[in-house]
């Protein structure tokens, strides 16, 4: 079992380097659900810490954006990666017309929830699976047995709960001339917060997820999105955090039959 982490910047990284496996780490410009995204250059830099590197290329790609994302799969490929975080299936189909021999792994948040579609993807080239944080351990340990992909699973961090490519912060602040930068909503007694940038809106989960049991996967993620803690202590073992496990007890309520 490994341990990998979501990092904001290069400076967390070096803190961390020597109690983790990998980093994983939000391509600037392709990516959603992070506050801090990293250029290629950055990559390279991080590349000189000897862990492995995922990067996210997470976000549904226009029309527009494909001879980008072409340049840039090329030189992820150049300088060797361990995979590569997907959602949008452009880059599957990319990676087969390339010849590239990056790994993927397949990211489509919510979607990423049996061991039928792992495998479909596994064979499409996703040697690794992300799954979804609304499983539950049973679920998450039902998919380790009966694929081949490598498994991520999220045990620490804020988790997003959806994304929006409108810019509902900024437009909510733009139309009440709200100048201050808001983070947070409020429902009733819940609070989320949110985070609006260049590709649109994030809202995220209005508990911090701390998962302290033993799960059978192949990475526990370590989610430092929206937090100002290096989570060096963490990663070393010291895990003063409120125990939260979000979903893995709690049996979805509502399944097609």
């Amino acid at each position: 079992m490994k341990k990998g982490v979501i990092i904001r910047n290069i400076d967390q990284a070096q803190k961390i380097s020597k109690y983790i496996d990998a980093f994983l780490i939000p391509l600037k410009g392709l990516s959603v659900n992070y506050q801090n995204t990293f250029t290629i250059e950055e990559i390279k830099e991080l590349k000189k810490l000897k862990k492995e590197i995922f990067v996210f290329v997470n976000k549904n790609i226009e029309n527009d954006e494909l001879k980008e994302l072409e340049k840039v799969l090329k030189e992820l490929e150049k300088i060797t990666v361990q995979g590569i975080i997907f959602y949008d299936i452009a880059i599957v189909e990319l990676k087969k017309e390339l010849n590239l021999k990056t790994d993927l792994v397949w990211h489509q948040e919510h979607l990423t929830t049996n061991y039928g579609t792992v495998n479909y993807w596994y064979g499409k080239g996703a040697k690794y699976a992300y799954l979804s944080s609304e499983l539950t351990k049973r679920e998450i340990e039902e998919i380790k047995k009966n694929t081949k992909a490598k498994i991520f699973i999220n045990v620490f961090g804020y988790i997003p709960m959806f994304t929006s490519k409108r810019h509902i912060l900024n437009n909510y602040k733009e139309t009440f001339d709200i100048k201050e930068k808001g983070t947070e909503i409020y429902k009733e007694d819940k609070k989320y917060k949110i985070n609006d940038t260049k590709e649109g809106t994030t809202v995220y989960s209005d508990y911090l997820l701390n998962v302290k049991e033993k799960i059978d996967a192949d990475y526990m993620i370590y989610n430092s999105n929206m937090l100002e803690d290096d989570l060096t202590e963490l990663l070393k073992g010291k895990n003063t955090y409120k125990e939260e496990n979000g979903f893995m007890h709690k049996e979805t309520i509502y399944k097609v039959k």
